[in-house]
C-alpha cells in the first residue's frame, strides 16, 4: 500500500484510528454543512416553502438509497479483509462484484425515484403546501442515483485500504462545485428546488470521478474495468451478508424517523420546518459521532483478517473513545447555540422554537449515539451484521412506533419534549445489547483463530 494510507495491521492504534476518523469526519461534516449552505441560499433566495419542500424528501431519501448503501459498507468489509489476508485476487473480484451490484442498484433506484415520488411523500404526511416542491426534487435528486452509488463504493474501496484522506479532499471538491452551481441556479437563474437537486448530481459525479481515477492510477495492483464488472458468487454472497443487514439497519433507522417525522408533521408547516432545520444541524452532530464507526469497521475487518484479535479489541475501545469525547464537546455546544444555528436558516420565531426544542435534547445526548454506531460498526467487521440490525428493529424502530403510537398519541399529543425522548432512551439500550453480542463474538473469534498478538 501506498504510504498516503493507515497501515491498520501495525502501530499505534489510537493514532491510527485517530488519523482514519478524522478525514472521514471533516468529510461527513463538510457534506452536511454543504447541505445547510444549500438550504440557507433557499430560505435566502426562495423562501420556507421551499426549505421545507427539501427538508421534507430528506428522511424518504436516506430511507430509500440505504438499503443500497448498505452494500458499500459490505464492500469495505470484504475488501478490507482480503486485504488483511494479502489476498489480490479476492480484493479484486470483491471490488468488480461491488461496482457491478452499485450501478445495477443505482438504475433501480432511478426508476423509483421517478414513479414512486409522490405516493412516498404522501405516506409521511407531507404538507400540502410543500408537496408540488418536494416531488419535483425528489425525482431530479434521483435521476443521479447510479453516479451516487458508484461514488459511494469508490469511497469505501479506497477507505478499505486505509486511505481516508483523498475521498475526503474530492467530497470537498464536490462540495464546492455544489455550492456554486446550487447559487447560480437559485440566487441567478431563479430556481429552487430543481436547482439544488441538480447541484447535488454534479457534486457526486465530480467526487465519483475523482475516486475512480485514484483507485486506476494509485492501486495498480487493482484491476477493474468497465468490462471487468461482473458479479462474482462467492463474493457477492460475502458483501450481501454485511450489506444487507447494513442497508436495512440504515432503512430501519430511517423508516423509526420517519414515524416520528409523521407526527411532528401533523403540527403544521411550522413544524415540519423547524424539525427539517433542526435535522440539518443534528445531521452534522450525527457525521461527528458516525466517523469512529466508519473508521472502526475497516480496522476491525483488516485485522480480523490477519487474525490480529488483540488489535481488534483496541481499536473498538479507541474508536468509542474518540467518538465520545467529540460527541460531548460538540453536542454541547450544539444545543447551547441551537437558536442561533436555527435562525441562519429562517427569520421565523415558530418555526426557530420547534428547531431549537428538537436540538436542545437530541444534541446533548448525541455521544450516546457514538457509542451504539461503533458497536455496531465493529460487529459488522467481525462478521456479525445482523446483531445491530436486530437491535435498530427493536430499538429504534419498534420502540418508536410503540412509543409514538403507545405513549405519544394517546396521552402526550404535542409535547414534542416528550416524542423527541425516545432517541436517547433506545440508544442506551441498543449499546447493551451489542455489549453483550460484541463478547460472545470476540469469543468464538479466539475460538476459531489460533493466532494471538
Amino acid at each position: 500500500m501506498k504510504s498516503k494510507n493507515v497501515d491498520m495491521l501495525h502501530g499505534n492504534i489510537t493514532k491510527g484510528v485517530l488519523m482514519m476518523t478524522m478525514p472521514i469526519m471533516l468529510q461527513c461534516v463538510l457534506q452536511t454543512l454543504f447541505g445547510v449552505l444549500d438550504m440557507s441560499v433557499l430560505g435566502y433566495y426562495a423562501n420556507d416553502t421551499a426549505v421545507g419542500a427539501v427538508g421534507a424528501c430528506g428522511t424518504l431519501t436516506t430511507l430509500c438509497t440505504s438499503l443500497l448503501f448498505g452494500c458499500s459498507v459490505g464492500a469495505n468489509v470484504i475488501v478490507a479483509r482480503h486485504i488483511g489476508e494479502g489476498d489480490r485476487s479476492k480484493t479484486n473480484d470483491a471490488i468488480n462484484t461491488a461496482l457491478a451490484f452499485a450501478l445495477a442498484g443505482g438504475v433501480l433506484l432511478l426508476l423509483i425515484g421517478l414513479f414512486f415520488a409522490k405516493t412516498f411523500l404522501q405516506w409521511t404526511n407531507c404538507p400540502e403546501s410543500l408537496l408540488p416542491g418536494a416531488v419535483r426534487y425528489f425525482k431530479i435528486y434521483f435521476l443521479g442515483a447510479p453516479v451516487l452509488m458508484l461514488y459511494n463504493t469508490f469511497a469505501s474501496i479506497l477507505r478499505a485500504c486505509g486511505d481516508s484522506r483523498r475521498p475526503m479532499y474530492y467530497s470537498i471538491t464536490g462540495g464546492v462545485v455544489k455550492i456554486g452551481l446550487n447559487f447560480l441556479c437559485v440566487a441567478v437563474l431563479n430556481t429552487t428546488v430543481e436547482g439544488v437537486a441538480i447541484a447535488t448530481i454534479a457534486s457526486n459525479l465530480v467526487a465519483g470521478g475523482l475516486c475512480y481515477i485514484t483507485l486506476k492510477r494509485s492501486h495498480k495492483n487493482f484491476d477493474f474495468n468497465l468490462r471487468s464488472m461482473r458479479f462474482k458468487k462467492e463474493e457477492l454472497k460475502k458483501i450481501l451478508h454485511v450489506g444487507i443487514p447494513s442497508g436495512l439497519q440504515t432503512s430501519l433507522y430511517s423508516f423509526a424517523n420517519v414515524i416520528i417525522a409523521t407526527a411532528v408533521n401533523g403540527l403544521g408547516p411550522n413544524a415540519t420546518t423547524g424539525i427539517s432545520i433542526a435535522n440539518q444541524f443534528d445531521g452534522i452532530l450525527y457525521q461527528v459521532i458516525h466517523s469512529p464507526g466508519v473508521a472502526a469497521i475497516s480496522y476491525v475487518a483488516q485485522n480480523v483478517g490477519a487474525q490480529k484479535l488483540d488489535r481488534v479489541k483496541k481499536s473498538i475501545y479507541s474508536s468509542c473513545f474518540v467518538s465520545v469525547i467529540f460527541g460531548a464537546s460538540l453536542g454541547a455546544l450544539s444545543a447551547i447555540f441551537s437558536g442561533e444555528l436555527s435562525s441562519i436558516m429562517t427569520r421565523t420565531p415558530e418555526v426557530i422554537a420547534y428547531s431549537r426544542q428538537k436540538m436542545l435534547i437530541i444534541s446533548s445526548t448525541y455521544f450516546i449515539c457514538g457509542i451504539n454506531e461503533v458497536m455496531g460498526a465493529a460487529l459488522k467487521g467481525m462478521g456479525k451484521p445482523i446483531i445491530p440490525t436486530v437491535a435498530t428493529l427493536v430499538f429504534m424502530c419498534l420502540l418508536r412506533f410503540v412509543w409514538v403510537y403507545g405513549l405519544y398519541y394517546p396521552l402526550f399529543e404535542g409535547n414534542l419534549t416528550f416524542l423527541y425522548l425516545v432517541w436517547p432512551v433506545g440508544w442506551i439500550l441498543s449499546i447493551a445489547t451489542l455489549g453483550v453480542a460484541y463478547i460472545f463474538a470476540m469469543k468464538k473469534l479466539r475460538m476459531q483463530s489460533p493466532l494471538q498478538n
